[in-house]
């Protein structure tokens, strides 16, 4: 007689609506529901404003839930991500610095909407009017989708707003120090975000033995090749670090993963992490 043996899935790296998300906390409760994931974590950018409804969203679903945020850093000449979890939510000194960034956010995506209007697209930006939420380059690649400019928002990046790009304008960005600290000063854990993406490993592990991180995020869409992953899960074993994954899901057509289900970590793999949250 086969035993049936149901596999067990968590993320802890998914962005909502509050950010530059398409879908709601209780839109991503449903999804993550249907794709079997158990355990999920809220990362969304430089804002924690979603983490209250997606705990809600996530215990009705009855899905474990891990409270995070990611924070854009750069570092020589490289975009570096860094994921906190766990942080006291009312910490003053993180509101405050958030709440920095996210004005910076909204600066920028000004100077890039002019851009575009001096390159001749009368694009306009549903931008949200809630102080608390982190606007970002997805928005505008969403208007561009809906106003024909574009097929897709990857399309948009691609031609446009990516880096290098005709209307791309940098962003002011913390440095990594700064981030770790944030995250440790506010009782959180600091996890190195999709290392194979920065796009330079040995700047990625110069991070890794200068600063004092927490975990890092091995399984990840952009370490989608087997030779990826085994790299970074020896490094973060080798440095006894948290093995942390997940599908940097955001809900856009044409962006992997564009469903939650294509994208999913093994429970197992990322257990000692997910102990520490008492899950």
């Amino acid at each position: 007689m086969k035993v049936l043996i149901m596999s067990v899935f968590a993320d802890l790296h998914i962005h909502s609506s509050y950010s530059d998300g398409v879908y709601t906390p209780q839109e991503l409760a449903d999804l993550a529901k249907g794709a079997g994931i158990t355990v999920l974590a809220l990362t969304d950018h430089d804002t924690l404003q979603g983490l209250p409804e997606m705990k809600e969203a996530a215990a009705k679903a009855g899905i474990g839930f891990i409270p995070g945020v990611e924070f854009s850093a750069r570092w020589e000449n490289r975009q570096v991500h860094i994921l906190g979890y766990g942080m006291d939510q009312h910490n003053a000194h993180l509101l405050e610095r958030l709440a920095d960034v996210r004005e910076a956010r909204r600066s920028r995506l000004e100077k890039i909407i002019k851009r575009l209007h001096e390159m001749g697209m009368d694009v306009e930006v549903p931008v949200p009017e809630e102080g608390h939420r982190a606007v970002g380059r997805p928005h505008i690649g969403r208007a561009l989708v809906a106003q024909g400019y574009v097929s897709t928002v990857q399309e948009a990046f691609d031609l446009y707003i990516g880096e290098g790009k005709p209307a791309y304008q940098p962003q002011t960005k913390m440095t990594p120090p700064e981030a770790v600290e944030l995250i440790h000063q506010a009782g959180g854990l600091a996890v190195q975000a999709h290392p194979e993406e920065i796009g330079d490993r040995e700047l990625a592990l110069r991070l890794l033995d200068t600063l004092p991180y927490d975990g890092l995020e091995v399984y990840h869409p952009s370490a989608i090749e087997k030779e990826a992953q085994d790299f970074w899960l020896h490094v973060a074993r080798t440095r006894n670090l948290f093995v942390t994954g997940g599908s940097d899901y955001h809900g856009n057509a044409g962006r992997f993963p564009e469903k939650l289900e294509e994208w999913r970590v093994l429970k197992d793999n990322v257990q000692g992490f997910i102990s520490r949250f008492g899950l």
